[in-house]
């Protein structure tokens, strides 16, 4: 009986893997995320798929997870891929000139690949504007370096033009 159960996940993760490279719906170099694991696939054995997080920690997920779980691929057979660097601002403030400048920091990252469109959506919330400024990077490796090059200079650039961030309310807490 034991033997029957071992056997079975065994034939599960197999099943899997077979699958997986029949559909071909992730390879070595892909962007995959995983059950909130996001990392870099860096093999695909029989058994399990052996991803490389951005905190430089191999995590090794077993095929039969993969079998019943969403498999999301931010790169798909590509080096390039789509980043998105996050602005939450107050809301009084030039949203046309802010939205254009954010674009104008993007398009200028040396991690951009050339070619490509840079958008920044504008979306309202109840606490500020929230800005999402989107681009497409040379490497997947480098989709982090391009965040952090827009963010910084971004910043730098928005605190020069007196714009003000989004502050969030703190709740205060009863004292004993």
């Amino acid at each position: 009986m034991a033997l029957a159960f071992a056997l079975k996940d065994y034939a599960s993760c197999l099943a899997a893997g077979v699958i997986t490279i029949l559909e071909n719906a992730y390879r070595a170099g892909d962007w995959i995320e995983v059950d909130g694991v996001y990392g870099e696939v860096k093999s695909i054995g029989v058994r399990a798929v052996h991803l490389l997080t951005v905190g430089d920690t191999e995590v090794i997920v077993p095929r039969s997870r993969l079998w019943s779980s969403s498999i999301h691929n931010a790169s798909s057979g590509s080096r390039s891929l789509l980043c998105v660097a996050d602005f939450y601002l107050h809301p009084d403030h030039d949203a046309a000139a802010v939205r254009q400048q954010l674009e104008e920091i993007a398009e200028s990252s040396s991690y951009r690949k050339p070619g490509t469109a840079v958008t920044a959506i504008v979306l309202e919330k109840p606490w500020g504007t929230h800005y999402r400024v989107k681009g497409h990077v040379k490497e997947s490796r480098e989709q982090f370096l391009f965040i952090s090059d827009v963010t910084v200079r971004g910043k730098e650039a928005l605190r020069r033009a007196g714009v003000q961030f989004a502050q969030a309310t703190y709740a205060e807490t009863a004292k004993g």
